[in-house]
């Protein structure tokens, strides 16, 4: 146990020496490195929101990572509502759950969008493409995505900056992880109920057709 502590312990203090010569670059590193989640989505946001806190500090670290990833998700949202439409639109609709999810945010704007951005490891690129297709009026889009990256990067800086206590305060981690999977689940389980809604609406839609 005492060896495996103390592995961990190496591998945090590496990281801490690869953040601190990171944070030399200054906020636009920290700024750039947010921004690349929005068009990679295999990348984690929360790895990024990390290093950005670890970095700069919680404050600096939080707003350098919301800048960064508020930018990447704005371009691509503007990318796909003006370029998107015959490369992206087949593909969503052959899939049932995002032609859901895309006539959800069609019918409702700036909610689903709000809800799906401000919960925790949310891909980005999804929400805005599909904001994108459903032709989102801007304004509702700038706002929507605004509070929701705001309670989403904060969440995800929490986590980040509390990484430190994995090895030292386990019992605080466990609290931790546990309160972010409940929190992840009861977002999946709200979408999957608008999910549902949407689905019997458009049923009855074809029904009476």
């Amino acid at each position: 146990m005492d060896i495996d502590t103390g592995i961990l312990t190496q591998q945090y203090e590496l990281v801490l020496e690869f953040v601190a010569k990171f944070a030399q670059y200054g906020p636009f590193a920290g700024i750039l490195l947010a921004m690349l989640e929005a068009f990679f989505p295999p990348l984690p946001l929360v790895v990024f929101v990390t290093i950005n806190v670890l970095a700069y500090g919680f404050w600096q670290g939080y707003l350098y990572s919301f800048i960064g990833t508020f930018i990447g998700s704005w371009f691509v949202f503007l990318l796909i509502r003006r370029f998107g439409h015959s490369r992206f639109s087949r593909l969503v609709h052959k899939s049932r759950r995002f032609d859901n999810l895309l006539h959800w945010i069609k019918d409702k704007g700036f909610v689903p969008i709000f809800i799906m951005l401000a919960f925790p490891f949310t891909p980005s690129i999804v929400v805005c493409g599909l904001a994108g297709l459903a032709d989102v009026k801007k304004d509702d889009y700038f706002f929507a995505l605004f509070f929701g990256k705001l309670i989403m990067v904060f969440s995800l800086s929490f986590i980040g900056y509390n990484v430190g206590s994995f090895i030292s305060k386990p019992y605080r981690s466990m609290l931790l992880i546990l309160l972010t999977i409940v929190v992840s689940f009861i977002g999946k389980r709200l979408i999957a109920w608008y999910e549902k809604e949407i689905e019997k609406k458009r049923s009855k839609k074809h029904r009476k057709a």
